[in-house]
């Protein structure tokens, strides 16, 4: 006999036989999900509320101040203008230029000062030679008076000759001083003359940086009301705040200053109180307070007028002083208090609290360097609950 082959399954049935087991097993790991992740989340969750901390370290410092916006300019700025009015012949400087005192800056046309200093210099020349010669005249006055003297000693001229010439003598000193003070007179008006020119050269009154000048080109007619160049000392540099009235008397003349500014942040400059006015506005109740700055030595020359940011007058720094961050304290009816941890537990701490800056506290009492401070994670602390911490 022969045998009967087995038929066998065909490949497409197996395949599909296999989808419909593994669809029947993701089904049910699907319905179990929750019950899985719960299991999980029991397993990896801790016991305890997790928190964060910080030891509270020496070597702090911590300040009271009086913080205002505030803008500086130069202890010493002018506006150079001229004393005449005039075109403007030649600028010597421009912005940004450093100049000395003294320096010739700016030239007005002067050709009309010139011509009438040539005058007056021949005027006072024709003098002096008139005072030579009625010098000379009054000399040989003098001497015909000396000889006619002896004459008449000597019996050999009579007195009425000797008279005469007594007179001459005396008529030839008075014009000699008459001259001399023509002379004076001509001398003086020459002196004022070439001194007027000085009004046609402009000279720098201070040594400093040329902040502007005008864009003045020349040919401008200028006056006394139009200035020609900005001159500012940028060594030393200043700021005036508006101290309220309740503060006054706590801010004295070389206060320290810290001075920062919005162009360069994270620096701060050191500065000092130099001025306090000694009245307050009745309109703000507040008086102002003038504070300087070193721009050399403090920001190397950095610093520029006109440059905005902030100044705190430093009323009070504690050295060594005991803080923590803000967020650590709590509040309560009785007080405030923190959270502190011991043996793995937090401890409840009641504190008081002394001047904040920067988001830090000074504790005045209840807390010692060392200790372990909850800063995150303890608002809904119990004292004595157990904590885990993760910093």
């Amino acid at each position: 006999m022969q045998k009967q082959k087995t038929k066998l399954p065909q490949k497409s049935t197996v395949i599909v036989i296999l989808a419909l087991v593994a669809l029947l097993a993701a089904i049910g790991l699907y319905s179990r999900r929750e019950t899985l992740f719960a299991a999980d989340k029991t397993e990896s969750a801790p016991s305890s509320p997790i928190v964060r901390t910080e030891v509270v370290q020496p070597g702090r410092s911590i300040s009271e101040k009086i913080t205002q916006n505030m803008q500086v300019e130069a202890v010493k700025r002018v506006e150079v203008t001229p004393r005449v009015t005039g075109r403007l012949l030649s600028l010597s400087v421009k912005r940004g230029d450093y100049v000395k005192a003294g320096e010739q800056i700016a030239v007005l046309e002067h050709d009309q000062q010139d011509a009438l200093i040539l005058s007056t210099a021949a005027q006072a020349a024709s003098a002096r030679a008139e005072t030579e010669s009625a010098r000379a005249q009054m000399l040989n006055a003098k001497t015909n008076l000396d000889r006619y003297s002896r004459l008449v000693k000597e019996g050999f001229s009579t007195q009425q000759q000797y008279d005469a010439i007594e007179t001459e003598y005396t008529s030839a000193e008075a014009a000699w001083r008459a001259a001399q003070a023509k002379e004076r007179q001509y001398a003086a008006e020459e002196a004022r003359v070439k001194s007027t020119k000085d009004d046609y050269i402009i000279r720098s009154p201070m040594d400093g940086t040329v902040l502007n000048d005008y864009s003045l080109t020349p040919g401008a007619m200028i006056s006394p009301s139009s200035p020609v160049l900005d001159i500012a000392d940028l060594r030393r540099l200043k700021a005036t705040l508006k101290i309220p009235e309740l503060k006054i008397y706590t801010v004295a003349v070389g206060m320290p200053v810290l001075m920062r500014f919005d162009a360069l942040p994270g620096e701060s400059f050191s500065g000092s109180v130099t001025r306090i006015d000694q009245y307050v506005d009745p309109a703000t109740r507040t008086s102002s307070v003038e504070i300087e700055l070193d721009n050399e030595k403090q920001a190397g020359g950095r610093l520029r007028p006109g440059m905005f940011g902030q100044a705190s007058i430093v009323e009070k720094e504690y050295q060594n002083a005991v803080t923590v961050p803000e967020g650590a304290l709590h509040s309560s009816d009785s007080g405030f208090y923190l959270f502190v941890v011991k043996d793995g537990a937090a401890e409840q701490r009641s504190v008081e609290t002394g001047i904040r800056e920067g988001g830090r506290v000074r504790i005045t009492k209840g807390l010692a360097f060392g200790e372990e401070v909850i800063t995150f994670g303890g608002n809904n602390l119990n004292s004595g609950e157990a904590v885990t911490v993760q910093n």
